[in-house]
This record gives C-alpha cells, structure tokens and sequence, in this order.
C-alpha cells in the first residue's frame, strides 16, 4: 500500500472509530505514538544501536537480527528431535559463522551424536543462516557416567540439576542394535526391522536414514506404518492418512497438534545401520 493511501486509510479508520464513540480511536493513536515516538528520536539523532532504536527497526525487518538469536532460532527448530533421543543442545558461542555447540543428556558421548550433529543442526543452519560455516562440537560438563548393576543393565547418564533443589535425572545411553544395510533401503524407500522385540520403521531420505517407532500414535492399537507411502519426505499413515516429516517424526499434516511419531535414534556405520530401542 502506497503512503499516501495508508494515511488516508488510517485517518477513515479513526474517524469511524470516533464518530461511533468508540474509545478505541485514542488509545490506537497514544499506542503508535509511544511506541514509534521514542525510537524515531534515537533514530534521528543518529543513535541507531539504541535497543529502542533497534526494536523499531527490527519490527519493519529494517534491522540485521543479532547472530547469536538467529543461531538461537534456528537450533529451536531442531531441539524437539534432539530432546526426543533423550539429549539435549545448547548453543554456546557464534563467532565469525562457526557454531559452538553442546550435546548434552543421552547425547553426550554417544555414537550417533556426529550424524546428529550433521543431519539436523548442520543442515538447518546451512540452510537458514547465511554465514554459516561449520559447527563445532563440545563435551557435556558436569556428565559423570556411571555403569549398571550386576544385572548388567544399560549404562546411565547422570545429569546435574539446574539448582540444587532439583534431583539428578538419569537417562539411559543408546544401546545401538544391528538393524539392516542401508544398501538394502534405496532412497526414497522404508522398511520395517524387529530389534529386540521391537517393530522399528526405518526410512531412507536422500541417502539418510531415519528411525520410529512402527506405530501410528493416533489410538492405543499400535498400528504399523510399513504399510503406507512416502510422499516426498512425508510419511503417510495407510490407518488414518496422517501425515508425518519423515525426518523428525513431527506432523505435517492440517493436525499439527496431534502426536508425533516416536523417534528412534539411528547411526550409520561403514553402511550397517543400527538403532537404539532402548531410549526410544
């Protein structure tokens, strides 16, 4: 809309909001005018670093977003797949397009950290964040693992609380389990593996692979998936036709807030791919 149209919208808009009493007309122009009032000042005056300044910039995109909150946005989209193999990310540093990150919780130290690392983290900031140039991996501190009992057990990670009221949680590092070649899965395609006693469906997108559950989380039945289709990098449920990102299990249908799919982690080694069910 050109200029001189807006302010004539705008002044129609108030005259009808004042010629129906409505007190609304007032607060609209006070709110614009604290809000705009003080940064245009700081803007004239030169000082455009001003955080006000900067706020009024930015709510017209006629700012550059700080790196550290566009990193920051970026790995958001990426954590709620992290957080399901049990791990977590934080961003530490950014520093001239190099990403410094921590892998912590059942992520920490574990094999398939590196492919996480490349698949979701890499891959979303290369493609979102324009002076990307590599990420940077650091260990976990304050992570002490420790080993099961006689029985043998899986081995546990214990996470300090953020304070000392909150109790230490441990979580269960990925037992990786022997789940097929990936020359057996061409691009594009999906198959369901049994790793003990537990249906798994992995998924080959653009020579990546992936891994849930094979159950749709629609009821209580745990009915598979291996039946339906790949549309694209999408996973078609052949019970419900629910829709699924078959790379992060998150729904990409008209349903967003209905369940995911439960994610498996999956590593690739030497072409033999291999889950983890036991922190699925």
């Amino acid at each position: 809309m050109e200029f001189d149209q807006a302010i004539k919208e705008l002044e129609t808009l108030i005259g009808t909001l004042e010629r129906d009493e409505d007190d609304r007309a007032l607060l609209l122009l006070q709110l614009v005018d604290a809000i705009h009032r003080p940064g245009l000042e700081l803007i004239a005056s030169g000082d455009l670093e001003h955080p006000m300044a900067q706020a009024l910039l930015g709510m017209y995109d006629l700012a550059p977003v700080e790196e550290h909150i566009q990193v920051e946005e970026i790995l958001d989209e990426v954590r709620p797949y992290i957080e399901s193999h049990g791990g977590d990310l934080e961003l530490l540093d950014v520093d001239d397009g190099v990403v410094h990150v921590r892998l912590s919780g059942s992520c920490s130290g574990c094999a398939a950290s590196a492919i996480t690392l490349r698949r979701g983290v890499e891959d979303a900031l290369r493609e979102k964040y324009e002076n990307f140039k590599e990420v940077v991996p650091h260990e976990a501190e304050g992570a002490e693992a420790e080993t099961s009992g006689a029985n043998g057990g899986p081995q546990l990670l214990q996470i300090e609380g953020l304070n000392d009221q909150q109790p230490k949680r441990k979580l269960n590092r990925p037992v990786f389990e022997d789940a097929g070649s990936i020359e057996d899965l061409a691009s594009g395609e999906m198959k369901p593996v049994e790793v003990d006693g537990a249906s798994v469906l992995i998924v080959n997108i653009d020579g990546e692979p992936y891994a849930f559950k094979n159950s749709c989380p629609m009821d209580d039945r745990g009915l598979p998936l291996d039946g339906g289709r790949l549309s694209g990098k999408v996973l078609v449920c052949p019970w419900h036709n629910c829709g699924y990102d078959a790379r992060s299990g998150k729904r990409a249908d008209d349903e967003p807030d209905k369940p995911d799919l439960a994610v498996v982690p999956i590593a690739l080694r030497d072409g033999k791919l291999q889950v983890a069910v036991n922190v699925a």
